[in-house]
């Protein structure tokens, strides 16, 4: 035994030399990332209470990594400091405490405080541009003068200057616009020429989208306006009231000329007619028009359009239009299009609209549009699009704005919900990349892989799945996923499908950066006449559960379990 004692004192040397060598090299890697942002852009965390100001910029050295350079002469360095200053850059924490009364320079570690200059004939203006939501930096926000047009662009930092000739006022206006933010004006004091200014993140408005495509139809039965009828329309504001009307078309029946300044308990058009509103009941063979309100039952063999509000039912063989909302059902053979919001159903063989918004469901054979909130749901084997919804899309393809729910179909997108890029390894591929949308409760996975090897063709797959991500610590979520992939040589040629189910942990170090981990059961479905399907594993190995073989079907099956690894971002 003596004789491995001094292999073992030099395996434990050499053990700790590589253990210091590694906290160093992880120390230094660490300083250089520091060393990559400006000194001015250090985010700074301090405090100060009746400090003196040379022993508060002392302390902030420390802090921020940097020398001050000044002139005690110049600068009063005997006054007191006292403020809160939390995750600010340096650059504005010496905004604060000189109140913009002092010219900031950085030369390397060198951070330069002189007295501005007195002279009014060039005013610097500087700060920072931020999101009011998300407090984050802005870039390549622009800001200018509207008077002289002179501009200035901010940097990954969020930071600009913008240099004023000749200021004649007290202050100066100054503009700040970036692309989908609502454009800010600010109003400059030229004795405080630094601030930090919040942009507001524009918000999808649809009621502008449902206005537009309304357009074209709003004046649909405009063809009358030069008729007696339409201008008795214009001149009798008040409406008048009969308990039942019969008409063959627009103003030939017994109200007349009038009608529509009539509303009716019931109507009866032979081909249609045009009225006033309605309060218990209407039928037209083609059509009805109504400028008023309508309520419980109103059905056309073709279309119906009402200018006020539906309560109840509406029936139409072809197209439904209301430009005040709905409150109970429409349904239509082709088309349901409300300015309004709907507070009941919407059926439709091809399109629903409710311009501002639906409190209930939409469902359709093509596409389902609601502008504002939606509180339901929508179905339609092609497309749902919604702006904040509160409940469930189902259909092929989903967008919304925001949900607060379940986006169910092969493609669902929410501009504030979740989307992650993966890249990793399981035992077949050692290189996958994938995109995740949808929310955290249900969403879609679009991915592809692939093997690199000294052949002529390439090892690869594609495919889709689906998954639902609950959290189960601060940073840490639980994913379940089901996916299905074709593994390829080259071409595509023939059946060689892997249907994996998946558990596993995603842990996220910081916001938008994390790992995923956990083991998948894998069951392979291929056509068992064809030769060349690609080696199912050539840098693992792991133990196959059950193979089988369907002569009639020409498939055979491989079952095993795996696991996968990687990182995720965003």
């Amino acid at each position: 035994m003596a004789v491995f004692e001094p292999l073992k004192a030099g395996i434990g040397n050499f053990s700790l030399r590589a253990g210091l060598v590694f906290c160093l090299w992880v120390l230094l890697q660490g300083s250089a990332f520091s060393q990559d942002i400006p000194v001015l852009e250090r985010k700074i965390s301090i405090t100060a209470k009746q400090e003196r100001l040379d022993l508060f910029l002392k302390r902030l050295s420390e802090v921020g990594g940097c020398v001050f350079s000044y002139s005690p002469s110049a600068i009063d360095v005997t006054r007191t400091i006292t403020g809160n200053f939390a995750n600010q850059p340096l650059r504005e924490v010496l905004e604060l405490v000189f109140e913009g009364k002092v010219e900031i320079k950085q030369k390397g570690v060198y951070v330069i405080l002189t007295p501005k200059s007195t002279s009014s004939k060039d005013l610097l203006v500087s700060g920072y541009v931020i999101d009011k939501k998300t407090g984050k930096a802005i870039r390549d926000a622009t800001v200018y003068d509207p008077i002289t047009l002179k501009s200035s662009t901010t940097n990954e930092y969020g930071f600009f200057e913008l240099s004023v000739k000749n200021p004649a006022l007290d202050s100066l206006e100054l503009v700040v616009t970036k692309q989908d933010y609502s454009e800010t004006l600010v109003i400059k004091d030229k004795n405080n020429a630094f601030n930090k200014i919040l942009l507001q993140a524009k918000e999808v408005d649809f009621s502008e989208i449902g206005e537009t495509i309304a357009k074209p139809v709003k004046n649909f039965w405009a063809w009358t306006k030069n008729s007696v009828g339409f201008t008795n329309l214009e001149n009798v504001r008040d409406t008048l009231h009969r308990g039942f009307q019969a008409s063959l078309v627009p103003f030939v029946g017994t109200n007349r000329k009038i009608s529509g300044s009539v509303s009716n308990d019931y109507s009866i058009n032979l081909l249609g007619g045009f009225s006033g509103g309605t309060n218990r009941l209407e039928l037209g063979g083609l059509f009805n028009l109504s400028s008023g309100n309508v309520q419980y039952v109103q059905a056309a063999g073709l279309f119906n359009q009402v200018s006020g509000n539906v309560r109840g039912a509406q029936l139409a063989g072809l197209a439904n239009l209301t430009y005040s909302n709905v409150e109970g059902v429409q349904s239509a053979g082709l088309i349901n299009f409300n300015l309004g919001q709907v507070r009941g159903a919407q059926l439709a063989g091809l399109i629903n609209v409710a311009g501002k918004g639906i409190n209930g469901g939409q469902a359709s054979l093509l596409a389902n549009y609601a502008g504002k909130n939606i509180n339901g749901v929508q179905i339609s084997p092609i497309l749902n699009i919604g702006n904040n919804v509160r409940g469930v899309q189902l259909g092929l393809l989903n967008y919304a704005d925001s949900i607060h729910g379940t986006p169910i179909g092969l493609i669902s997108f929410v501009r504030k919900g979740y989307h992650q890029v993966e890249i990793g390894a399981d035992e077949v591929l050692p290189l996958n990349l994938s995109l995740r949308t949808g929310t955290r409760s249900f969403y879609n996975m679009i991915f592809a892989g692939v093997r690199p090897e000294n052949a002529d063709t390439t090892v690869w797959a594609f495919g889709y799945g689906i998954g639902t991500s609950p959290r189960i610590g601060r940073k840490t979520f639980l994913n379940i996923e089901f996916s299905s992939s074709q593994l390829n040589n080259g071409n595509v040629m023939a059946l060689n499908l892997i249907n994996k189910a998946y558990v596993g942990i995603e842990h996220q170090f910081v916001k938008g950066f994390g790992f995923y981990l956990g083991p998948s059961i894998n069951w392979r479905v291929y056509d068992s006449t064809y030769q060349d399907h690609p080696t199912l594993f050539t840098y693992t190995n792991p133990a196959s559960l059950r193979e089988n073989t369907f002569p009639e079907y020409n498939l055979a099956s491989q079952l095993w379990v795996g696991a996968r690894a990687g990182l995720r971002f965003f």
